[in-house]
């Protein structure tokens, strides 16, 4: 496929900025319904249970969702209108929270109940933020779509650190049950904002099914050629490697409570105010992205970002007080981000439409599989030392800068500095499609 054919297949109407609006109003509500379930299911679980084997499981929905369902999310969204998607995941998870306080509220919840009822919703997120990613796509392009990637990455950031307090809010004063059916409320409302912007007619994107079962049947050959694009196309591989990399080391940061507590003596009061920095952090970074990354600098500021977070991380292993370890903790969220939200523009803005969504959900799925395996090295390394993290943050952020440099030379700098990247992705791509084509023309005839 030509650079010039890609670009016709491509959406060009331009929808105006009261219709992005709604759209954008709609996904708060979503990712706050996400940050309101960071704790909601947890608490449901303790209340039910002491086991913590449950209350463990209860953590684990979204990595376990991405494990299990992202490389076919990702083929399914790239068969299927994506807002249809959207619109169906959400009702899913709404239906899920809506059981949940049901159940809670009759006194019929039972442990294994709560756990499959989040995992559901767990699931259908996956589907739900790779289709969000190709919709963002197809509403928004150029400059708009890097501060679009920021304005949802900032609503994201204080989803998180909002939504798990304001959660913990309403169970104190309305109890449980009631916070549970306000969160179910928050996808009920993202669903109505998906079906205003994308309306009762949506279709496919050209030459792509309309019913489900036509986007089922060859799903293994598809998710196989988004993995073989993915292969080929050298700049997104690269920074897919970067990404996925630095997530594995950034996990050491799970070890921050334990370290703060036990080798530098802080109160718990304390202990919040450097999570808190970190999650403020994350906010500047997201807000920072448009300013920023202008497309002549985006790799450089991806770079940038990722040597910076490298050596907070590394400082983290050195400091002995409050001031410090909370200043770099705000520097690795913050790094981290910038780097993630720049990126994630990249590939929505160089991937082919018709690939978007299965590149999308495999570099998802390898940049979150990587941070749980990092946490467990990084446990597993500090206990072999004794139960001294210190030298496994210098460590990690050490690699963290290592692999940002090799990543570099390997291959990043040729891209940087260019005026537009626009077709990159395409170009390198575009001698496999034709060879398999040949290939495949006499198994037609």
């Amino acid at each position: 496929m030509t650079q010039e054919n890609v670009r016709t297949a491509e959406p060009r109407d331009q929808p105006s900025r009261s219709r992005f609006a709604i759209f954008f109003g709609g996904k708060v509500f979503s990712l706050m319904g996400d940050g309101l379930a960071f704790l909601a299911v947890p608490l449901v679980v303790l209340q039910l249970t002491d086991d913590p084997f449950a209350a463990a499981l209860a953590a684990a929905p979204r990595t376990v969702g991405y494990l299990l369902f992202g490389l076919i999310a990702g083929a399914i969204v790239d068969r299927l209108n994506p807002r249809l998607i959207m619109l169906t995941t959400d009702i899913v998870r709404f239906s899920a929270f809506l059981a949940l306080a049901l159940l809670a509220q009759t006194g019929l919840l039972q442990v294994w109940m709560a756990l499959v009822l989040a995992f559901a919703a767990s699931g259908a997120g996956v589907f739900f933020d790779t289709a969000l990613a190709v919709a963002v796509r197809d509403l928004v392009r150029g400059e708009r779509l890097l501060r679009a990637n920021s304005w949802l990455e900032t609503t994201n950031q204080a989803s998180l650190v909002v939504g798990p307090g304001v959660f913990g809010l309403l169970s104190a004063t309305v109890g449980l049950h009631a916070a549970l059916f306000g969160n179910a409320a928050t996808y009920l409302l993202s669903l109505v904002t998906v079906f205003v912007v994308a309306g009762p007619g949506a279709t496919p994107a050209p030459g792509r099914p309309a019913k489900l079962a036509g986007a089922l049947r060859g799903l293994r050959q598809d998710v196989a050629d988004g993995l073989r694009f993915l292969r080929g196309a050298r700049l997104i591989l690269l920074l897919t490697c970067l990404q996925t990399t630095a997530n594995f080391f950034i996990a050491v940061g799970t070890l921050t409570p334990f370290y703060a507590k036990n080798f530098l003596g802080l109160s718990d009061a304390a202990l919040g105010v450097v999570v808190g920095l970190g999650g403020l952090g994350g906010l500047l970074g997201a807000i920072a992205a448009p300013r920023l990354a202008v497309p002549v600098r985006q790799l450089a500021v991806v770079v940038v970002s990722a040597g910076c977070l490298g050596l907070g991380l590394a400082g983290m292993g050195l400091v002995g007080g409050l001031v410090p370890l909370a200043a770099l903790n705000l520097v690795v969220s913050g790094g981290s981000i910038l780097a993630v939200v720049v990126i994630r523009s990249i590939r929505q803005e160089l991937v082919p439409r018709e690939m978007l969504g299965r590149v999308t959900a495999t570099a998802r799925t390898a940049a979150l599989m990587a941070g749980p395996v990092g946490a467990m090295a990084a446990g597993l390394l500090a206990g072999m030392n004794g139960g001294d993290p210190r030298p496994v943050f210098l460590c990690f952020g050490l690699m963290v800068v290592t692999c940002t440099v090799l990543v570099w030379f390997a291959g990043l700098r040729e891209y940087a500095g260019r005026s537009s990247l626009d077709g990159v992705a395409a170009r390198e791509q575009r001698p496999e499609p034709e060879k398999r084509h040949e290939r495949a023309e006499p198994e037609t005839r």
